[in-house]
């Protein structure tokens, strides 16, 4: 089974959405977002295919009502490999994105791990291309939501970390992320936290609390035990 990270923003009761979509808007947590999942490492397992011939990308798992809070001029994720967990299995089939190579369904979120992981195969890497005629190869996995799929994939033995954008205030919200369990991860001090991060998008990340607007936050990180 593919091992995944999962991104989330979450107030201080752990509030994550409301009526389908974000209670805010920060851009900065969405830029940071994006980098964080779209990030390929620098490093990565050698392939018997020369490096013009594959797009090494990463995935992003999400369930339905994620996917549909998405605004349609930024559906698919761009430069990430979309997977949609939807109990239908004709999810996409009068979707414009069901020919799209970047976009895949899968009918649960244990299959929609092992989907992605055909893809980190070298192998495999040539049964599907993306759109700029490149074989697609799988480097990270990430799991973005919503609710439900954040509840399965907490308590997953393959998640290795959770980057966790905590929001020091409380707002109405009737979606929320499970708790956080001590003896499952272990949260790192801020300073490590900052480093880790930015060793992990290879790239500068604010550090302590943000102030956007009227709300202050800062990006956590916790570790799989």
């Amino acid at each position: 089974m593919s091992a995944f990270s999962i991104v989330v923003a979450a107030d201080q009761a752990s509030g994550i959405g409301l009526k389908g979509g974000l209670p805010w808007r920060l851009r900065k947590d969405m830029a940071f977002f994006a980098n964080v999942t779209s990030t390929v490492p620098a490093t990565t397992t050698s392939t018997t295919h020369s490096s013009s011939d594959i797009q090494r990308v990463n995935a992003c798992i999400m369930g339905r009502r994620t996917w549909e809070s998405i605004p349609a001029k930024f559906r698919p994720l761009v430069n990430r490999f979309n997977v949609i967990v939807s109990r239908d299995p004709h999810y996409l089939d009068d979707k414009p994105e069901k020919n799209n190579p970047m976009v895949a369904l899968a009918t649960s979120f244990q299959s929609a791990l092992e989907l992605a992981e055909t893809y980190q195969r070298p192998r495999q890497a040539t049964e599907t291309t993306s759109p700029s005629g490149s074989a697609i190869l799988i480097e990270r996995v990430f799991l973005i939501g919503g609710g439900q799929l954040y509840t399965e994939g907490i308590e997953s033995a393959a998640c290795q970390h959770i980057f966790l954008t905590r929001i020091h205030t409380t707002v109405e919200c009737d979606a929320f992320f499970p708790a956080i369990q001590e003896s499952d991860y272990t949260v790192l001090p801020s300073k490590d936290a900052h480093s880790f991060l930015q060793n992990y998008v290879q790239d500068s990340i604010e550090e302590g609390t943000i102030v956007e607007g009227a709300y202050h936050y800062e990006y956590t990180v916790y570790n799989r035990i």
